[in-house]
């Protein structure tokens, strides 16, 4: 199961610390990657932020498997039953999967309530969530400069600190099957604008518009994969792609396994504007 797969893909590797020096080669590898396959890696390691996050990861983990290894009872008291279906906040569950979605507006209010196993580290998964809705908005930034985009035009005009949206971190639980043919179809595209992945386990498989139709992303400690999403496609004028994947494995094999992800999302009043 942890072999690596024949079909891996090959993406753009695009620096943090380069963009913020808001270097020309860099944001046009970003260019490149949002027109092509739609995913990049971002290299975290030369940033200060970035190398702060990357520290962090591995309790942001340990936190994940204390809480989806909690009894059932205990996850769902934070199942919210009440919010809008397409919402995803506090705990769900699935036929393949378990998550925990932490809104960023109700950590920045301090009012996102979370299970005890966290009481102990709410300065962990707070500063964390803050540094990648950061980092998330320094790469939107970095696409509206990369086009040019002024004043109301800009990527991040859309998603303004303090206006409600459906951003947040998402814990999710995703264990591999006995038998890779008891994976179930899960293809989709992401609803938001920017997708921040972390993971340690091959799984994540990739439309690719040149060579093997579809494709394993690697997993690398020091970068998280970053995909365009349905809300920046649409952004952009369609000029970016929101790519297609989906959740599988390489063999046959049950065993734990997680994602650490990011989601930015614009603010309620556009997507209000979009549903009318």
């Amino acid at each position: 199961m942890s072999d690596e797969p024949d079909r891996v893909a090959k993406l753009g590797v695009v620096d943090l610390a380069a963009l913020r020096s808001h270097e020309s080669t860099e944001l046009e590898k970003l260019l490149n990657a949002a027109r092509s396959t739609g995913f990049f890696y971002l290299n975290l390691q030369h940033d200060l932020i970035g190398g702060q996050i990357s520290a962090m990861l591995p309790g942001i983990y340990r936190i994940s498997e204390d809480f989806f290894h909690q009894p059932s009872e205990e996850k769902m008291k934070f199942y919210r039953a009440s919010q809008n279906p397409s919402q995803d906040r506090g705990y769900k569950r699935s036929t393949c999967d378990e998550t925990l979605e932490m809104a960023y507006d109700e950590v920045l209010q301090q009012t996102c309530p979370l299970p005890p196993v966290m009481q102990e580290e709410i300065e962990l998964v707070d500063r964390f969530s803050k540094l990648c809705h950061s980092t998330c908005l320094t790469v939107l930034s970095s696409f509206s400069d990369a086009l040019g985009l002024l004043g109301d035009q800009r990527f991040e005009s859309k998603h303004r600190e303090g206006e409600a949206s459906d951003s947040g971190l998402k814990l999710i639980s995703e264990p591999t099957l006995d038998k890779l043919s008891q994976v179930g179809d899960n293809l989709h595209t992401d609803s938001g604008t920017l997708t921040m992945l972390f993971y340690n386990q091959w799984g994540l498989e990739v439309e690719q518009p040149d060579g093997p139709a579809w494709a394993f992303t690697a997993p690398v400690p020091e970068y998280a994969l970053f995909n365009v999403a349905d809300s920046l496609q649409r952004l952009s004028g369609l000029k970016f792609h929101s790519p297609k994947h989906r959740v599988t494995q390489t063999g046959d094999g049950a065993g734990e396994r997680y994602y650490i992800s990011y989601f930015l999302r614009p603010e309620h009043a556009l997507r209000d504007m979009w549903i009318q």
